[in-house]
């Protein structure tokens, strides 16, 4: 945006100066200087190197100074040309002129008067500018009668901006300059009984504008700003106290650095600020060893390079970041392998447990396959003599039968029932449930839902009484949850 208007400048004056050409030729017109090298060429200047936040501001204001300056100096240049195609009796360049520079600097009063009085003498042309000023010192004198001594002051600025040698009105600004630095004088004595001394010194600089050879003015000035530089750091060694007993460090080295800049050299501020220094490099330094015994290493590191910052030995800051970052490492490795571990670690113990319900899976298919083990009966009880024959079983062959030869006999060949009680056998679907609440309690046992493995490892138990695993895996829930 600046480059913009850069251009734009350059192109308006260029013009301008395009049209006062051929009458500059013709009227000397005053030289302030050369232009050469006043230009700075800001696209050669780095700023890399200006580390310093305020150090960058304070080049930054210095470039817009120098750039205001040269602006100034071109737009004086471009008015002393359009006064001299007035003062020939071209109005409208002379108009042209002026407002190209109101285009630029909307508050260059003498450029404004001047393309009022060209336009008004350009279109009223038989006007007099005697009547002109005439009607302008009528309008002075009733300003100044009524007390408005600034817009007297500004009326005169206008006649002489149309006649520079008026003397009429050059001794009426002197009278009215004096009259504006007595009041501004006046308001600065007030404000000093009354201990203000930034107020004073405001009214006292006006009042010095108008009498510029005034050594009474100047040394009230010189006197105020001795007193109120002491007042400034008095305050402000009030308020950097109290921060530092507050512990507020940081806040009360900054309101000293303000102090170092209002008085420079003072040998208590220059003490307080290096005892602040070594305060805020150890608190630095403490923080960063906190911090890395609690394993935040990027907040160890960033506390050291602030200690490093604020004085502390480089050396040894530098030794402990390195020693940070390799500890961060090491214990990002650290959790890293923990982490595959534990991922390892549960795709062995899913894999076991599919492993085991396979085989349960298995044996349950087996045991379906198997026959039921029954038990033959010839007649004869063992232990017994032979040929002694169990009650109501069929005697020899070709004798009539037993007492239970015609009801409920038992033939030869006949089974018996199983010995040894009955057999509960599993289904091979309630096994598979069985194994299958086994995993689910196994899911949950491992991400330290105990009573959810606990549950599920019961259901298990009750479809399969035999399983092992669920049994196992109650008692170690059991012991965890006690």
């Amino acid at each position: 945006m600046k480059k913009h208007f850069t251009l734009a400048l350059v192109l308006a004056l260029a013009a301008a100066s395009a049209q006062a050409a051929t009458f500059r030729k013709e009227v000397p017109v005053r030289q302030h200087g050369k232009e050469e090298g006043m230009l700075l060429d800001l696209s050669k200047i780095s700023m890399g190197t200006l580390n310093d936040v305020e150090e960058k501001k304070q080049y930054l204001s210095t470039v817009q100074l120098e750039k205001q300056r040269i602006q100034n100096y071109t737009l004086r240049m471009v008015y002393e040309n359009a006064y001299l195609l007035y003062k020939r009796g071209d109005y409208q360049r002379a108009q042209e002129m002026a407002q190209t520079i109101l285009s630029i600097d909307p508050n260059f009063k003498q450029a404004q008067t001047l393309a009022k009085q060209a336009s008004h003498m350009g279109t009223y042309g038989t006007t007099s500018e005697a009547e002109v000023i005439e009607a302008k010192f009528q309008e002075t004198i009733r300003l100044y009668d009524s007390g408005r001594l600034v817009e007297a002051n500004d009326k005169l600025n206008e006649i002489l901006t149309i006649q520079p040698g008026n003397s009429k009105a050059q001794a009426w600004k002197r009278k009215i300059d004096y009259d504006i630095a007595k009041e501004y004088t006046r308001r600065g004595d007030e404000a000093y009984a009354q201990n203000d001394y930034q107020k004073a010194l405001d009214a006292w600089y006006n009042a010095l504008l108008m009498r510029k050879d005034d050594p009474k003015l100047v040394a009230k000035i010189a006197d105020t700003e001795n007193k109120l530089r002491k007042q400034q750091v008095a305050d402000s060694m009030k308020q950097a106290l109290d921060f530092y007993n507050k512990g507020q460090f940081v806040e009360s080295y900054a309101v000293f650095e303000r102090i170092t800049k209002i008085q420079p050299g003072d040998p208590r501020v220059q003490k307080y600020m290096s005892q602040l220094k070594n305060e805020i490099a150890g608190g630095y330094y403490n923080a960063g060893n906190k911090s890395y015994n609690s394993n935040r290493f990027d907040q160890a590191i960033a506390y050291w390079t602030n200690a490093k910052k604020w004085g502390a030995d480089s050396t040894t800051m530098d030794g402990l970041i390195k020693r940070a970052r390799n500890a961060k490492e090491n214990h990002l490795r650290v959790k890293q392998q923990q982490a595959i571990q534990a991922e390892q670690a549960a795709q062995r113990a899913e894999e076991a447990a599919q492993k085991a319900e396979e085989q349960a899976n298995q044996q349950a298919e087996q045991l379906d396959k198997e026959p039921i083990e029954t038990v033959t009966v010839d007649g004869n009880v063992p232990g017994l003599p032979g040929g002694t024959l169990i009650p109501g079983s069929t005697g020899t062959p070709g004798t009539s039968g037993g007492i239970g030869s015609s009801v409920g006999g038992v033939g030869a060949n006949e089974t018996l029932p199983t010995l040894g009680g009955t057999v509960n056998r599993v289904s091979a679907e309630a096994s598979a449930a069985s194994r299958a609440k086994y995993i689910e309690g196994l899911d949950a046992f491992n991400q330290d839902d105990y009573e959810r493995a606990r549950q599920a490892w019961i259901v298990a138990k009750q479809l399969d009484p035999g399983n092992s695993d669920a049994d196992l895996g109650l008692r170690k829930v059991e012991e965890l949850m006690r």
